[in-house]
């Protein structure tokens, strides 16, 4: 027997607490990489560089990178009730994109963005009204690669001003643009010690991502639909994303937004509990336990058997929860990524 609407419409009834919520898609390499092992591993590499270059907040940095298209997300609007479709105009059906590479530190300061314009060479006038100090680079794609994220790197260390007698930390992901052997020889010559991220794991553990690029994504989206308003009738080209950028930047890089990321990352201050067990449920069904550990368990339970356990069954008990099996690798070896 399954329950019906009417079971449900009584249970929140009686549990006002509890609402109906749209949950928010995650792939699935996320959700199964994201677990207690490698959360635990990253912060024992954050606890070495700490201890061994004692950093501080001002020489702590993420860096990351974020899509800006031409073509936005409509904001809500006002409507008559009854109306099966409401319309609200956009630059186009498909837009470019261009690429912006923020860099952010722990005190709450940021290092100006680089742009890259989807085009095979670079021009100055694409970055009227950026951010100030914002430096910019083409590629046909839009999207940043090795060689533009050197670029980046040597600008970085421009307005970071690291070397080998003050060194700087830069957490970032492991995709292979900045894991290239020029980036971390250029990281070493200057004094910028590399830590990465876990794979599939940026989501919780970056701070760009938890708390900076979401406002900016909204700010961006607005200042888009007033460029619309504004100049009606007109599309929106790659040569007004830079002005565009330069109204939604300083409104989501704030000094509050930006600690709060590392804040609630436990990367500054340090702090390896931030995550609880309930974050971890996720990647329970792909966690592959230790055999050893499963024998452990196994004897304990036994010792602990009593009168005050025998009566005791859990739905666990009868039912265990599944578990996936372990997955199948291909015969292709991966690029190595530097732990620090």
């Amino acid at each position: 027997m399954v329950a019906g609407r009417e079971w449900l419409r009584w249970f929140l009834k009686r549990h006002e607490k509890l609402s109906l919520r749209k949950a928010e898609p995650t792939s699935l390499l996320r959700l199964t990489s994201f677990n207690k092992k490698n959360v635990s591993e990253f912060f024992d590499k954050l606890r070495k560089c700490q201890e061994k270059y004692k950093f501080s907040a001002s020489n702590i940095y993420n860096v990351d990178e974020t899509g800006n298209t031409t073509v936005h997300i409509p904001p809500r609007i006002v409507a008559a009730k009854g109306v099966k479709q409401v319309g609200s105009m956009t630059s186009g059906e498909r837009g470019v994109n261009i690429t912006m590479i923020a860099g952010i530190n722990a005190v709450g300061n940021h290092v100006p963005p680089m742009l890259i314009f989807p085009r095979v060479h670079f021009k100055e006038h694409m970055l009227n009204g950026a951010p100030p100090g914002t430096i910019g680079a083409a590629n046909p794609s839009g999207w940043s690669n090795e060689e533009k994220f050197l670029s980046f790197m040597k600008h970085f260390i421009d307005h970071v001003k690291s070397s080998n007698n003050n060194p700087v930390l830069l957490v970032y992901d492991n995709h292979e643009s900045r894991i290239s052997l020029p980036v971390i020889d250029l990281a070493k010559a200057h004094g910028v010690v590399l830590l990465t991220f876990p794979p599939h794991t940026s989501h919780k553990l970056q701070p760009l991502d938890r708390t900076v690029f979401g406002p900016y994504k909204t700010f961006y989206n607005q200042a888009v639909n007033e460029w619309m308003l504004q100049n009606p009738g007109k599309p929106i080209s790659l040569y007004q994303v830079a002005e565009i950028i330069g109204k939604a930047y300083p409104k989501a890089f704030t000094q509050q937004n930006i600690t709060k990321g590392f804040a609630v990352t436990g990367i500054c201050p340090l702090n390896s509990d931030i995550f609880g067990d309930d974050e971890f449920l996720s990647s329970f069904v792909t966690d592959q336990a230790d055999p050893t550990e499963v024998v452990t368990e196994a004897i304990d339970d036994v010792d602990n058997i009593g009168p005050l356990h025998q009566n005791i069954v859990t739905p666990e008990m009868i039912r265990p929860f599944p578990k996936a099996a372990p997955r199948k690798t291909k015969g292709c070896r991966k690029k190595a990524s530097p732990e620090y």
